[in-house]
């Protein structure tokens, strides 16, 4: 029994599980919109670690599940994937807020407008947090933003074009950790180091807008051969 057929001895057929239709990565970077303005692959790059990074610790002040928060990376990942970081109305801190926002109510984790906005412009002057929080005091300047916020909505709901399925891996891997398990594949303790394994990576993949070529099944299988591969096989288990 080899490697792969173990696991995807555990695996849905592939056509269960849908996504969004992309061209292959190479393809993705070569004609992303910000190459319109100037923008090459490795400073997208700095400018998608930056929202994913932003919508990570804007999400955790808001205490949204991790849910939640991979939902609105998908989102952003989306909307950048036909949009340019340097075209008007794209900026990408007012488009991530935007879409932390949408995401928790798809994920029926809602937040307050106004407390998104607060929260969101915090975080993006932590640098200047004392002079932030003054700005916000102003009615004027949070009515502005709240107003930025939903037209940046409205936009991504267009992008988007109303769909809202985003179907994340990780409750596909807890199960399939749960099954391997039971099937005494591995261990007690390498099961629990298997999941923590398999969900750090998806969390990671997060920040690559590849997560949208790979798919849910994708991402479990290199999320869960990459460290299985590393484990003493079982006496009862050839690779």
């Amino acid at each position: 029994t080899t490697l792969s057929t173990t696991l995807l001895h555990f695996f849905p057929p592939l056509s269960s599980v849908g996504r969004m239709g992309f061209p292959s990565r190479g393809a993705l970077e070569k004609s992303s919109p910000s190459r319109l303005h100037g923008i090459d692959a490795r400073l997208e790059s700095s400018y998608r670690w930056s929202y994913c990074e932003f919508l990570k610790d804007t999400g955790m002040e808001l205490k949204m599940p991790q849910l939640t928060i991979a939902t609105a990376v998908v989102f952003c990942h989306r909307f950048y994937a036909r949009h340019s970081h340097g075209a008007p109305h794209s900026d990408r801190f007012i488009i991530a807020t935007a879409c932390l926002f949408l995401a928790g109510k798809v994920e029926e984790t809602p937040k307050p407008l106004r407390e998104v906005v607060r929260v969101s412009y915090l975080v993006e002057h932590k640098h200047e947090y004392d002079k932030a929080v003054k700005r916000l005091q102003q009615k004027k300047c949070l009515e502005e933003q709240q107003e930025n916020i939903l037209q940046a909505e409205r936009n991504l709901l267009h992008t988007i074009g109303f769909d809202f399925n985003v179907e994340h891996p990780y409750k596909y891997l807890l199960n399939l950790v749960k099954r391997i398990n039971q099937a005494q594949v591995v261990n007690d303790r390498n099961s629990r180091s298997l999941a923590q394994v398999a969900w750090n990576f998806a969390n990671d993949r997060l920040v690559s807008p590849s997560n949208l070529l790979l798919g849910v099944i994708g991402v479990i299988y290199i999320s869960l051969s990459r460290f299985m591969t590393h484990l003493t096989p079982p006496s009862n288990l050839r690779y």
